[in-house]
């Protein structure tokens, strides 16, 4: 079965002949406003011209441009729902309020009544550098901002921001093909950069400015890259790529990017069309120790490195290339191994929660069984998984996500040793037996099962060795079905604990929690069992845990 979203081919002509509209140019399709849109621009073309008409002397009139994702995604065919008009002389706040009156005063031609101004201060752990002016027009959101040029430290990826022309505000974008503007006064495509068009139509990434300089301004823009190539299967400039391997630029990642800014890329970057491609180029310009940190905390990095036996192995794993060896392996064995198991190709496709922590947990694999210390004040319990830690403290996923990829991971060395005895003749494990297991998994067996099985494809070379693993595992898949034990972490007791209690005549206690966990084996023992023949063989153990 071929996989649907791995390594998606670019057919930039066959999307791009759909579209017609307004004329582009370099041999790219027109751009096409729908319904909405033409409206919008329609009333932003009125207000321009109704206030330019009020202009005396040498004031610079008022133009109003679309910018960025938008104008890259109308001209590739694709919807696109994010409006961001940049204004050249005034703020954001400033042109909604006054577009706000203008609606007021012409109700009537236009139909719509204006809705509340939000406005959305600067906020730099969430990439607003300028502040912004939200409303909806004809039922979307639109955004307002004022053109702007930008200046960087060498201290902060959060630069130091004033009112520019539209040339300056497309050279500070991330790249060319997002430094596009539609003028919607004159109804064309506008490109300052000289570039973004030509780059767009031959699917390449590169950044306006020299892009050592772009990069070390704002780091992010490295992740921003590699997100955009893997969405749109586009090629990254090789003088670009060059320089997003540089170790200066993978070192200002620590003191000019968040890690919430981080998580947030690689979020997107892996629930992407194209993940693989995300994930080689992670791997290509070696930023993994990046992405895959587990603390940023400085003062608990210091306590793990006096009190933590695993952290050596940990940062060996980060730093001397192990984890990028891996990624490699991971990148360059995953389509193959997909397209060979269709319940697995089937689950990539069906879920994205599923395909996010197969790839996860495939990536961290090496980490398996390796603890830090996540509080310094604690004695006990003071331990985690560095994979939940790397998903939890560094990528900012929810704890639970990165729970379940830790226990799966944490679980791949048991895995396949469940395999391997389930595998030897005559001294397969009891129903039973499996049954405890798999719910240890707390519904995650599959991904456990497959990482663990792909564990085995990067690590193994000799191929009669891999096809017996290979049968092994999928003889263990299909009795798990055939059994039925799919979801035996959902199985309950047939008795429940208030029936239990007065059913044996007994007060609560400690004893209830050990017979349930008992009623639980037999029930997998025995899943043709009853209540009635369940309660029998509870009362035959009952003395075993209750003493006269």
């Amino acid at each position: 079965m071929q996989v649907k979203w791995p390594l998606l081919k670019r057919n930039l002509g066959k999307v791009m002949s759909r579209v017609t509209g307004c004329n582009v140019g370099m041999g790219l399709p027109p751009l096409k406003l729908d319904k909405v849109e033409q409206n919008i621009c329609q009333l932003l073309n009125d207000f321009t011209q109704t206030y330019n008409g009020r202009i005396t002397g040498n004031s610079e009139p008022l133009a109003l441009r679309i910018s960025g994702g938008w104008v890259r995604d109308k001209i590739l065919g694709r919807d696109s729902h994010d409006l961001d008009i940049s204004i050249n002389i005034m703020s954001g706040e400033q042109f909604a309020l006054q577009l706000s009156r203008f609606v007021t005063d012409n109700f009537s031609k236009y139909g719509i009544k204006p809705h509340s101004i939000h406005k959305i201060d600067i906020n730099p752990a969430k990439s607003k550098h300028l502040e912004t002016a939200t409303t909806k027009l004809f039922g979307v959101e639109v955004d307002f901002v004022n053109l702007r040029s930008e200046e960087y430290s060498n201290h902060s990826r959060i630069p130091v921001t004033k009112f520019g022309t539209a040339e300056e505000d497309a050279l500070r974008r991330d790249a060319t093909l997002n430094a596009l503007f539609y003028n919607i006064q004159e109804n064309k495509v506008e490109d300052f950069t000289k570039m973004g068009l030509r780059d767009l139509k031959n699917g390449i990434l590169r950044t306006p400015l020299p892009p050592r300089q772009t990069f070390l301004d704002d780091p992010l823009r490295v992740l921003r890259l590699i997100r955009f190539a893997s969405r749109y299967s586009f090629r990254i400039d090789d003088e670009v790529l060059n320089e997003m391997r540089d170790p200066e630029i993978n070192a200002a990642f620590s003191t000019k990017v968040s890690n919430e800014r981080i998580g947030t890329e690689v979020e997107k970057i892996l629930d992407g069309s194209n993940p693989l491609l995300g994930l080689a180029l992670i791997q290509k310009t070696k930023i993994e120790n990046i992405v895959f940190t587990w603390h940023y905390d400085a003062d608990l990095i210091a306590f793990n490195k006096q009190h933590c036996k695993d952290l050596p192995r940990i940062d060996s794993i980060l730093n001397d290339g192990i984890l990028n060896t891996h990624l490699f392996e991971v990148v360059n064995k995953f389509q193959h191994f997909v397209e060979n198991i269709p319940h697995l190709t089937k689950c990539l496709n069906g879920s994205l929660e599923f395909r996010r922590a197969f790839i996860l947990s495939a990536c961290l694999s090496p980490m398996e069984g390796l603890k830090i210390i996540w509080s310094a004040k604690k004695k006990m319990n003071n331990t985690m998984p560095v994979v939940e830690s790397i998903l939890k403290d560094g990528l900012k996923t929810g704890k639970s996500e990165a729970c379940q990829i830790a226990r799966v991971v944490d679980s791949l060395t048991s895995y396949d040793e469940m395999i391997t005895s389930f595998s030897r003749p005559g001294q397969q494990p009891q129903r039973s037996q499996i049954g405890t297991f798999l719910r240890d998994l707390k519904g995650d067996w599959e991904i456990a099962h497959f990482t663990s099985l792909f564990n085995k494809v990067i690590k193994i070379t000799e191929q009669d060795q891999l096809s017996q693993y290979a049968k092994n595992y999928a003889s263990f898949h299909d009795y798990v079905y055939g059994e039925q034990l799919e979801r035996c972490h959902d199985l309950r007791p047939l008795i429940n604990g208030k029936e239990m209690v007065k059913l044996l005549n007994m007060k609560g206690g400690p004893w209830l929690g050990k017979i349930n966990d008992r009623a639980i084996l037999w029930q997998l023992d025995n899943p043709q069992g009853t209540r009635e023949a369940l309660l029998e063989h509870l009362k035959a153990i009952l003395p075993e845990y209750v003493s006269n």
